[in-house]
């Protein structure tokens, strides 16, 4: 991966804490102790600071050998990591039973203090297994791109999984086909995809690990299982992701705010081209190079940090989604099931999403199939590049079909994203099947840069891997992060009509009562004024007959006095 030139340069990843969420982390090991970070730590297995493997029986060494990679120090104990300088911290999650809620609290862990998380696991690579992050992880990953390393976004980097020799792919994966993530194959010594290694249109890159010929990855290993603590069988993408997560902390050293996005067209525009004879490889509209083997090709560390000392963060992120298309269409058996769709998407519609260019396109997708192993879904985009969105997985004998399963690819990456995009699902079993494309919506990951803004920018990264002394406003690198919200959930469809409903009752309610004050009104004023005027007619004549008695008993009083008067005389 050319990391010794960075070396050379003086960037050994100092600053920067990558944290390795796995089954544990032996942060007592002479290898990491130095530059182990507690901050970004913890054990969600055991709800304890402490996220070193526990012994329960299982060979709980998979996250000490990936930090190793990492960040060993140069000590000649073992080896020493890509970024031997680096923080590195753990979460212990795979301890034991994992769950939805567990998994969002690994993503988001210590996000104030990691720039890097790295995962090397995911779901099982048995070929015949869709499944991804449900609704609290795949909320958490959105939190931590948004949030995480103060608004630039923490970086999630996935093994895109070890399912080769079942025909796995991992667009079946939704931790490696999501945007949100960094998805990284593996490659043996002579940069040919292993026989365990998957492929699919999502993967940005790769990076060296075992093969064939058993030559496996030295790193550390938990002093429980062996007794030198070091290992010489590190192996599978578990292997590549980790090299992968410790390149982008070189990456970070030289310029600490670069966005997920930034890395992610880093990786695009400085990973070299392998195995060149594989027919796999294509050339997309704006010029760069993929594979569904390979991604965008081998990292190169030198290459990547001299682009990223140069590399001005790029615009703010944008997305057009189309409307859900409901085709229900027949897979008819006599053509192998073959049904094609295509949506045309205009220039002025993309002009009010500020959409120039394109990163990441999803299809989300409804199939009922009868052999879900047998289907093989390819996307052409408007220039013409063409995405094998699934292969074919014999043993994947499922019947469930697929239901609103997103679909990623970036090899589209830097193209226009006008035009009309096509989709064509076909069966590759002979035998009678029944099938039906029930629904497929359109996602459209993109930026406001353009086209020859781009360009611009893969010639000056070229300059810079070159050697070339590139003079630049380093003031202007800098952007502030995007002015981003929590992100909003909608209520579910049943609750919008409960409150629907209950607000036309309010309504309804408001309206009556105003109509009955409006109508009732003159009734009642006309009855309490009668009852003011009763009531006045009755204190007058009240008034008057006090009066009348006060007068006769005056009367009486002043003609008694007097007769009284003549008597005594």
């Amino acid at each position: 991966i050319n990391v010794v030139s960075a070396w050379e340069s003086g960037i050994t990843g100092r600053g920067v804490t990558v944290c390795v969420i796995d089954d544990g982390l032996e942060w007592q090991h002479p290898d990491l102790r130095d530059n182990y970070n507690p901050t970004g730590s913890y054990d969600l297995n055991s709800d304890d600071p402490d996220p070193s493997p526990v012994k329960n029986g299982e060979r709980n060494e998979h996250g000490t050998r990936c930090a190793g990679e990492i960040a060993a120090v140069a000590n000649s104990v073992c080896g020493v990591g890509v970024a031997y300088r680096a923080n590195i911290s753990g979460i212990r999650v795979l301890g034991g039973r994992m769950t939805d809620s567990m998994e969002a609290s690994a993503f988001i862990q210590g996000l104030e203090v990691n720039d890097v998380y790295s995962c090397s696991w995911g779901p099982d690579d048995d070929g015949k297994t869709v499944d991804g992050p449900h609704h609290l992880a795949s909320r958490a990953l959105l939190h931590g791109i948004t949030y995480g390393r103060r608004g630039y976004g923490a970086i999630y980097v996935v093994a895109s999984g070890n399912g080769g020799r079942n025909k796995d792919n991992c667009n079946f994966d939704g931790y490696a086909n999501s945007v949100y993530t960094v998805t990284i194959g593996a490659v043996d010594f002579k940069g040919r995809m292993p026989y365990y290694a998957e492929e699919c249109a999502a993967m940005l890159a790769v990076t060296p690990s075992s093969g064939s010929n058993g030559r496996d990855i030295v790193t550390t290993d938990w002093s429980e299982i062996s007794p030198s603590g070091c290992t010489k069988h590190h192996s599978g993408t578990s292997a590549a992701a980790p090299l992968a997560a410790a390149v982008i902390a070189l990456a970070f050293e030289v310029q600490p705010c670069l966005s997920w996005r930034d890395v992610q067209y880093l990786i695009a525009l400085t990973s070299r081209k392998i195995d060149a004879s594989n027919s796999d490889w294509a050339n997309n509209g704006a010029g760069l190079h993929h594979s569904h083997q390979h991604g965008f090709g081998l990292i190169d560390a030198a290459a990547m940090v001299s682009a990223a000392t140069i590399w001005e963060s790029v615009p703010f992120s944008t997305t057009y989604t189309s409307e859900k298309m409901v085709v229900e269409l027949p897979m008819p058996a006599e053509r192998l099931g073959e049904v094609m769709v295509k949506h045309a998407i205009d220039k002025h519609v993309l002009q009010g999403y500020a959409l120039n260019i394109l990163e990441f396109v999803q299809v989300r997708i409804t199939i009922k199939h009868d052999y879900r192993g047998s289907l093989n879904i390819v996307l052409v985009c408007p220039s013409g590049t063409r995405s094998t969105l699934a292969a074919p997985r014999e043993v994947d004998n499922s019947t469930k079909g697929l239901v609103d399963w997103p679909l990623g690819t970036v090899r589209c990456w830097g193209e226009d994203p006008v035009g009309t995009y096509q989709m064509t699902v076909m069966q590759t079993r002979h035998q009678h099947l029944n099938g039906q494309l029930v629904s497929w919506q359109l996602v459209l990951h993109g930026t406001s840069m353009t086209p020859s803004e781009l360009q611009g920018r893969r010639e000056l990264v070229e300059r810079a891997v070159r050697g070339e002394v590139i003079h630049v406003n380093r003031s202007m690198l800098c952007h502030p992060p995007e002015l981003r919200f929590e992100p909003f959930e909608p209520l579910p469809e049943r609750w919008l009509k409960v409150l629907v409903i209950t607000g036309f009752f309010f309504m309804f309610m408001a309206v009556f009562n105003s109509l009955e004050y409006m109508f009732c009104y003159n009734d009642e004023k006309g009855k309490f004024y009668k009852k003011l005027q009763d009531l006045s007619a009755g204190r007058a004549m009240h008034q008057r007959s006090v009066s009348v008695q006060r007068s006769l008993t005056a009367d009486h009083r002043y003609g008694s006095i007097e007769g009284g008067s003549n008597s005594q005389s």
